[in-house]
């Protein structure tokens, strides 16, 4: 058995989908007008002939008369004339007196299943003589002292004339209904054609363009499809944003890795020239600072990567802010060891379930505890780490607070920037953990603020929205 091959049918087209739904419109709407064409016609056939066998069967009605004390019938014969108009047709009749004998005609003739004599005409149908027969069937009051009483006159015809009549009136009936159906389906084909017609020129522009070029499309076009091309012209703005934006971080990235490679570089080239064994050392530690420069901007650069791409695919859920904040505190705490900075955590709410990703806040209060760590005070000051809430809305709030030389305010938005670091950072940085923070802070609904410690530092406040229909201390 050969496999089935990816793409070989290939979807329907929406000319196609269009069109059938026009097609099997059409298709309904002609049988039933059809259907009702026929029926039209039989009950129209039914009505002419009716006139016909009910005139004959009141000029056989109008014949009944008594004579020496019996019913007797001088039989027209230009009552049965007026059926000679569908000589294909047979005709039957019978009179039968007041007590059901017959006194002229067929004698088996059926009757109705219900029959009170009267001398209005009640017609029915049913099989006789194998071929269906239609019969109207009246009384004559016959009021004569010897004989008195209902006479009953039946008159039958078969239904070929009928049918005939019918099945010409619904033919004359169904031909104009095909032949607006069919003009119906080649004015659909032109109306679908037009209308799409928009659609094609969009896919004939996008084709045409290079894959750089993201401009808004100013094809002109209907209500409906202009909604789609606004979204699309959304969508190519957005996606325009983001690759000028990463294009601006790949070059911003290059040179932030470039400086300390090329460092790197040169002072391995020193070192390789040097004979003093004191120089050679001092290369070396200088080899080893842009080393770790250089491997703090590439780890940073991989958790910026890491949170704008989960930012942008985050599924939230439910996250317990204390347990999340205590793993970021025992990634952090061997730095602070080896810089002998002491941390004060405090919780002051016990459970503070948010809802979010724990990666991204994880990476956050990492970024924020290291910052504290590398930028506080140089003489070992503690690092103060407090969880506790805010009562005007409920949020869940972590405060970073060291004891380095602060910020100043004119410089604590832009320190939010990608590579942006404050005049007073010491040491080596890539500028991107600030960043990491009000990306993921962003994403989340809450907000990021720096203010100056009590005693003197900074202060990093993380805002986080509470999980909807939690408490406190839960």
């Amino acid at each position: 058995m050969r496999p089935f091959a990816a793409g070989r049918f290939r979807p329907l087209s929406l000319r196609s989908k269009l069109l059938l739904f026009l097609a099997a419109l059409a298709f309904c709407g002609t049988v039933v007008l059809a259907f009702a064409a026929w029926e039209y016609g039989r009950r129209a056939a039914d009505e002419a002939y009716d006139r016909l066998i009910t005139g004959s069967a009141l000029a056989i009605a109008e014949a009944v008369t008594v004579l020496d004390g019996r019913i007797d019938v001088d039989l027209p014969y230009a009552a049965l004339d007026m059926l000679a108009l569908a000589p294909e047709d047979r005709v039957f009749y019978r009179v039968a007196g007041p007590g059901g004998e017959t006194v002229t005609g067929y004698d088996d003739l059926p009757l109705p299943d219900r029959f009170l004599p009267s001398e209005r005409p009640q017609f029915f149908e049913a099989e006789y003589r194998g071929e269906i027969v239609r019969f109207c069937i009246l009384g004559r009051l016959v009021a004569d002292p010897v004989v008195e009483g209902w006479s009953t006159i039946q008159v039958g015809q078969t239904r070929r004339a009928r049918d005939a009549l019918a099945e010409t009136i619904a033919v004359n009936a169904v031909l104009p209904i095909l032949g607006l159906s069919a003009l119906s389906l080649a004015f659909g084909w032109v109306g679908v054609t037009y209308a799409l017609r928009p659609l094609i020129r969009v896919g004939a522009d996008l084709q045409a363009r290079r894959p750089t070029d993201l401009r808004p499309i100013a094809t002109p076009a209907p209500r409906e499809v202009q909604l789609l091309l606004d979204s699309l012209n959304r969508f190519m703005q957005r996606l325009q944003m983001s690759m000028d934006n990463m294009q601006v971080f790949i070059a911003e990235a290059a040179h932030q890795i470039r400086t300390p490679l090329t460092s790197l570089q040169l002072q391995a080239q020193l070192a390789l020239d040097e004979d003093d064994p004191e120089a050679v050392r001092r290369s070396l530690v200088r080899i080893e600072r842009n080393a770790v420069l250089a491997g703090r901007v590439a780890h940073q650069l991989l958790s910026h990567a890491m949170v704008v791409h989960r930012g942008d695919a985050a599924v939230f859920e439910a996250i317990d802010l204390a347990e999340v904040l205590q793993q970021a505190l025992r990634e952090a705490i061997p730095v602070a060891e080896h810089a002998r900075i002491e941390v004060d955590f405090r919780n002051e709410v016990g459970r503070a379930t948010i809802l979010g990703d724990r990666v991204m806040v994880r990476e956050a209060l990492k970024n924020v505890l290291d910052n504290a760590v590398r930028y506080g005070s140089p003489d070992g000051g503690p690092i103060r780490v407090r969880l506790h809430g805010d009562g005007t809305d409920g949020s869940r709030c972590v405060t970073v607070a060291d004891s380095g030389p602060g910020l100043p305010a004119a410089e604590r938005e832009r320190v939010f920037e990608r590579f942006r670091r404050g005049a007073n950072a010491q040491g080596p940085g890539s500028g991107l953990g600030l960043a990491i923070v009000r990306r993921v802070i962003d994403v989340h609904g809450g907000s990021v603020d720096l203010a100056d410690a009590p005693g003197g530092g900074l202060a990093v406040t993380l805002r986080f929205p509470r999980a909807g229909g939690v408490g406190p201390g839960r």
